[in-house]
């Protein structure tokens, strides 16, 4: 039975190359982890250990944990760990003192309910065919039945209400729970946002938790699936282990090892600084190009003529009164869609094809025109065509 996690699943949502990258071909990198993900493992080893002691009747006092953590980061510490930001390593180890420090403050004695599971290695059937690993921070049991699944968060965004009711990791661990724990009368999801000393909490259904497992189904055959794994550029790929091998940051990678005479001849710097060059040429002229158009059409209407003639040359002028509709980068080009979609036209213009769609528009019948009038609007389309002159 295939085991699949909250963390392998993210990772393909986020960039399926990286996934690849990670879980298929399991490259090695000089990169250890983030010093966010350093940073965060060790305030979650202190946070089980004060935890772990608690049930054998010993509580720490805030230093001894505080110094617990102090000694597991320069035992653990490595220059390999990756720093992205603009900040010491001393900055973030005082970030996690202090997390831990306002944690302890805020919950001390630790008497809100029992303690049934720290840092969980269990595992949910999915189906016949797939199993999901359920690794809770703390799972606590609570008076009436009801279970809480505790998650520390040492990242510095805080998320929102309605994001944690969507966020799909806690649920996992309800739906673990629930197997595990029949009793459970209620299950709470609890987020400690431990920058901002904040708790948050969510509940589940039981119709979404069971929508959650197909969903989960579904994305895993989407992943079983695909052949590409192409590369998703976002924020997240500066903090990525595997950016020097990435596709999409290789070579930038490779340039900033060059020296400065390496760097000035690398063929492929030298190769975009030659074709934006000449991109922002075509731009200017393309504005030129446009101006003495709009000249040619004016003159053209002012005679009375659809062709004007050069010394060498003629331009043809064509033109005609037709709906314009919403582009790509256009607002309501979703909703455009949809209503395309909804006349079953889809098909017929090339998913969209704004050029014929506006060419064959005065060939649809009166429905169908009359629900695309919406997102249009009437313009006349101008093109002039270059060729030789007659003789």
């Amino acid at each position: 039975m295939t085991t699949f996690s909250n963390s392998r699943l993210s990772s393909f949502e986020q960039c399926p190359q990286k996934f690849k990258f990670h879980y298929i071909d399991k490259v090695e990198t000089e990169i250890l982890r983030t010093i966010e993900t350093f940073m965060g493992e060790l305030v979650h080893l202190t946070l089980e250990k004060l935890y772990k002691d608690l049930k054998f009747l010993k509580t720490n006092t805030e230093e001894e944990l505080i110094q617990y953590y102090d000694e597991n980061w320069e035992k653990s510490w490595d220059d390999r760990i990756l720093i992205v930001k603009d900040y010491s390593k001393d900055n973030y180890k005082k970030m996690g003192e202090k997390m831990i420090s306002d944690y302890y403050n805020h919950y001390a004695p630790f008497n809100q309910g029992r303690v049934i599971g720290l840092e969980t290695q269990d595992f949910l059937d999915l189906d016949e065919n797939y199993k999901i690993h359920i690794r809770i921070d703390r799972l606590m049991m609570m008076e009436d039945g009801v279970y809480e699944i505790h998650d520390y968060k040492t990242n510095s965004n805080l998320k929102t209400q309605p994001e944690l009711d969507e966020d799909r990791q806690l649920a996992i661990y309800a739906l673990g729970v629930k197997k595990l724990y029949p009793d459970a009368k209620e299950i709470i999801l609890v987020w400690h946002f431990l920058a901002f000393d904040k708790e948050m909490r969510s509940t589940r259904t039981e119709k979404q938790l069971e929508d959650l497992r197909v969903d989960i189904l579904s994305l895993i055959a989407k992943i079983n699936n695909e052949k590409e794994f192409k590369p998703m550029q976002s924020a997240l790929c500066d903090y990525c282990e595997y950016k020097a091998l990435c596709p999409v940051w290789k070579h930038l990678c490779q340039l900033e090892k060059k020296s400065v005479e390496e760097f000035k001849v690398d063929e492929g710097l030298n190769l975009v600084n030659t074709y934006s060059t000449l991109k922002e040429a075509e731009k200017t002229i393309q504005e030129q190009i446009d101006a003495i158009s709009i000249k040619i059409k004016d003159f053209s209407d002012f005679f009375g003529t659809k062709k004007v003639y050069g010394t060498n040359h003629a331009v043809t002028i064509w033109s005609k009164e037709g709906m314009k509709f919403p582009g790509k980068a256009d607002l309501g080009r979703q909703k455009f869609v949809g209503a395309i979609k909804a006349l079953n036209l889809y098909d017929r213009f090339a998913e969209v094809d704004n050029w014929n769609l506006e060419k064959e528009f005065e060939s649809l019948d009166a429905v169908e025109k009359q629900v695309l009038e919406h997102f249009g609007k009437k313009q006349k389309t101008i093109k002039l065509y270059l060729n030789k002159r007659d003789k």
